[in-house]
């Protein structure tokens, strides 16, 4: 068996004044989805029609969340030796600025490039506890919200991991596994081996989101316990992640390594524990959240 995926160029739409990339185009098109589903499934397990005004209010503070955590999860944990110049260029950007011009890319301290890295975990540990301060604030139930956006997560995932899927910046190790893909690897001179495939991380964790999400859907036919949802997803991903994370290249994250695992593996092994603490003091509450078809 062979690799069935070819090498191609990630699709990028010039507009004259900025490019747009496919993976910002899909990333997009996942908040936008997986937010109309959360507010749904807010509405239909609080049963308070309000509960999709307060999801659409919460979706602003995740894509900040996201961008925010996700950066300075790559950077301290993946990179921290990169930081080493920020100093620096924490200097000549103020001088860019004190002479009345935008500071150059180059200018400007690697913690503050937010476009340039993400790590999910360090999305992860913002955006779940931006979760639960803003339902806590908002004085309602936590745990059928957070169902709701553990369905629409499942689904938006789906499409921000196919947009690092159009991106080739996920590179595994080299296979012959028919759903590898050529060309997601360079030579010593950084010129592209189109004629060599590795398995595409970002492609697995996409085919991953979109299986959970049909299996929610079937699941929700049935009346569950508050807290359901949510304890399912960190303990399906938890250990896929765990072991996925096994095929990273070296060469990608040569320095993100702690005693030989990654620092998302170590995420998920917390995400594995939460889950299991959930799932064991959830499961004993009476409360049940609407099904649908609602009876």
């Amino acid at each position: 068996m062979h690799p069935l995926i070819p090498y191609f160029e990630p699709f990028v739409l010039d507009l004259g004044i900025v490019k747009v990339h496919a993976f910002g185009i899909l990333v997009a098109l996942g908040f936008l989805i997986g937010g109309n589903v959360a507010q749904a499934k807010a509405v239909r397990f609080t049963g308070d029609p309000k509960a999709a005004e307060r999801v659409n209010r919460l979706v602003g503070w995740l894509v900040f969340g996201t961008f925010i955590g996700g950066h300075l999860g790559d950077v301290l944990f993946y990179r921290p030796g990169d930081l080493v110049d920020d100093p620096a260029l924490f200097g000549k950007m103020m001088a860019a600025f004190a002479s009345g011009r935008l500071p150059r890319s180059d200018e400007i301290p690697l913690i503050l490039r937010l476009w340039e890295g993400l790590s999910s975990f360090g999305g992860f540990s913002v955006c779940v506890p931006l979760c639960i301060w803003f339902f806590r604030k908002e004085k309602v139930n936590v745990w059928p919200y957070l169902d709701a956006l553990a369905i629409a997560f499942a689904l938006g995932w789906f499409f921000g991991r196919m947009g690092c899927f159009s991106a080739h910046d996920h590179p595994g190790g080299e296979t012959n596994f028919w759903l590898g893909v050529y060309g997601m690897t360079r030579d010593a001179n950084g010129a592209i081996l189109k004629d060599v495939a590795t398995h595409d991380l970002g492609l697995y964790e996409a085919l991953w989101s979109g299986a959970v999400y049909l299996l929610f859907t079937r699941l929700d036919t049935k009346p569950r316990f508050h807290g359901f949802y949510v304890s399912w997803i960190a303990a399906l991903y938890g250990p896929f992640r765990f072991f996925l994370d096994f095929g990273r290249s070296s060469a990608v994250d040569e320095g993100g390594r702690y005693m030989g695992l990654t620092p998302a593996q170590y995420g998920s092994i917390v995400v594995t524990a939460l889950a299991v603490w959930m799932l064991a003091t959830r499961s004993k509450t009476a409360v049940k959240q609407a099904a649908w078809p609602a009876a």
